[in-house]
């Protein structure tokens, strides 16, 4: 069975490069005798006339992440395959037409960025470039371009003080230093960067900068925009909130999406009042789903039960009971708008702009 990826909704052609990254500042936590080292995948408005062939709907170590999980559940992994994604293979970005805003993504805990397709492309076919950063040791498994795959070297059930203490500050690292490089490879600072496809550099708008991520993706985006102004504004998918901004707060905005069954009712920063921020919160809930709904696992999922190849109950812990169609749309609809409202690609505030797309499903989230 071959499942396929939902088509992008945006009217760009996309394409999808990796980058390699080495930061020669900082070494890695989790190996000392090597630098800081990232895989970053990136997703842009492409060429509609270039004949680039169609990428993979993951890399490697993403594959092999989800064959595993569903290995658990008891899916045989020759039962399943992935259709190509949507996005062309190191495509030309698109000249022309002006500068794209950017967007990084952090995945959750132990995910890859390929986990994240389904988002990236379709923001990616609206005028932005979403740049989607492995946290090496961290991520489930990463493949370098000289063969090494590195796998994480974290729990899965690390204890909250673990993620705000350690990990968060490391992907804020490395999300400082991928912008760093987003600069460096515009031009705009002399250190130089590793290049990009071809015309995307000069297509990069760093004046427009959001930040979005699932469950530690989304701690990750809220501590990055404390600590870094050049982010404007940010989503968080489902993620506690965890470090110095629970307790310091934001000056911008922050949408945040929790799944229908979400722990973080009462925690700080999801309780009604912020009472330390002074930026625009808008914490709503999608009902019928849960944590996994905010990844591509909402579509493999739903199309696996469909296929009579995991049981109901088995999809309901993992996704939810909502449609999968209707909650990738969701996702997508909330994404666009509230970045759309923020760079002004839009005539109306966020908050006016969530309150017009007010849906039966979204709730608030207090």
């Amino acid at each position: 069975m071959t499942i396929n990826l939902p088509a992008p909704t945006g009217p760009d052609a996309v394409g999808v490069a990796e980058w390699h990254l080495i930061d020669a500042n900082r070494a890695d936590p989790w190996d000392p005798s090597r630098r800081r080292e990232l895989m970053v995948q990136i997703w842009y408005p492409a060429d509609d006339a270039d004949p680039a062939p169609m990428a993979s709907w993951m890399p490697p170590g993403s594959l092999e992440e989800q064959r595993f999980g569903l290995a658990q559940a008891g899916v045989a992994s020759d039962s399943w395959a992935l259709a190509p994604s949507h996005s062309r293979s190191e495509a030309q970005a698109r000249a022309g037409g002006g500068k794209f805003p950017i967007l990084l993504y952090s995945p959750g805990l132990d995910d890859t960025t390929g986990l994240s397709t389904a988002q990236a492309e379709d923001l990616a076919s609206h005028g932005y470039v979403v740049i989607a950063i492995n946290h090496t040791h961290e991520a489930f498994a990463v493949q370098f371009p000289d063969g090494r795959t590195e796998r994480s070297a974290v729990p899965l059930d690390s204890a909250l003080n673990v993620l705000s203490d350690m990990l968060v500050p490391i992907r804020v690292a490395d999300a400082r230093f991928v912008l760093d490089q987003l600069s460096a490879a515009a031009g705009l600072s002399t250190d130089a960067g590793p290049a990009l496809p071809q015309h995307l550099a000069d297509d990069l708008d760093l004046t427009k900068v959001g930040m979005f991520g699932h469950s530690l993706g989304g701690s990750t985006t809220a501590q990055t925009m404390h600590d870094d102004s050049r982010i404007s504004a940010g989503v968080n998918l489902d993620g506690p909130i965890l470090g110095s901004v629970s307790t310091d707060g934001l000056e911008r905005p922050l949408l945040m999406l929790a799944s229908d069954t979400s722990p973080w009712f009462g925690h700080p920063g999801w309780e009604p009042y912020w009472a330390t921020n002074t930026g625009l919160k808008l914490p709503l809930r999608i009902a019928g789903t849960r944590h996994m709904s905010f990844t591509d696992e909402q579509v493999i999922v739903a199309r696996l039960a469909t296929a009579g190849l995991v049981n109901d109950e088995v999809k309901n812990v993992a996704i939810g009971s909502i449609d999968a169609t209707r909650s990738v749309g969701l996702q997508r609809s909330y994404l666009l708008a509230y970045f759309d409202a923020v760079f002004g690609r839009s005539d109306t505030s966020p908050a006016e702009t969530i309150k017009r797309l007010a849906q039966p499903e979204m709730l608030p989230h207090f």
